[in-house]
């Protein structure tokens, strides 16, 4: 199955099978990482846990049905969302990156449950005159778990949070090097 995202004024997003939306959903404050959709007649908001941690906590209803960790030392996993249900664990997945040069700006997210690739973000920009761009995101499902619209939405916020934390890493605000 393959999903088109839209984004509007950077603030607003939907979800798109067949040119039709599935899911709306929307950025409350321009300067905080919180999202808030709505499906199936449930909100849904993910937002960090605390300022000092790295987790994201995903409700529905104002009930928790998950966390996403970003380059968390807990697990040598790295970047994965937690699934849960009736207050207890019920699935875990892993997301990686890879480009397709490094002078490209197209790049492959990819999301695992175990071993299995369960779905595949295409990212992109695609340029309209010599100083307008626009994001191009394309997602591909390749079984019935990945059709799941509210873990595309996890996983398209997982994408952001990695390319923050590699935008900040690219910034110089890493590490010195002597020598």
């Amino acid at each position: 199955m393959n999903y088109k995202v839209r984004i509007q004024k950077n603030k607003d997003f939907q979800i798109l099978e067949n040119n039709m939306p599935i899911v709306k959903g929307s950025k409350p404050k321009w300067y905080s990482s919180e999202i808030l959709f709505f499906l199936n007649n449930r909100t849904f908001q993910i937002k960090k846990k605390s300022f000092w941690k790295s987790v994201h906590e995903i409700t529905a209803s104002g009930k928790k049905v998950g966390d996403i960790f970003i380059r968390g030392f807990k697990k040598p996993l790295g970047n994965f969302i937690q699934i849960y249900e009736n207050n207890s664990f019920k699935d875990e997945f892993s997301m990686t990156s890879t480009s397709k040069s490094i002078w490209s700006s197209e790049k492959t997210y990819s999301l695992f449950n175990k071993d299995n690739e369960i779905l595949k973000i295409n990212y992109s920009w695609k340029k309209h005159s010599w100083i307008k761009y626009t994001e191009e995101i394309s997602v591909d499902s390749f079984n019935t778990q990945g059709d799941s619209p509210e873990l595309i939405v996890y996983s398209l916020f997982l994408m952001r949070l990695i390319q923050q934390q590699e935008a900040a890493a690219n910034s110089g605000g890493g590490a010195m090097i002597y020598g």
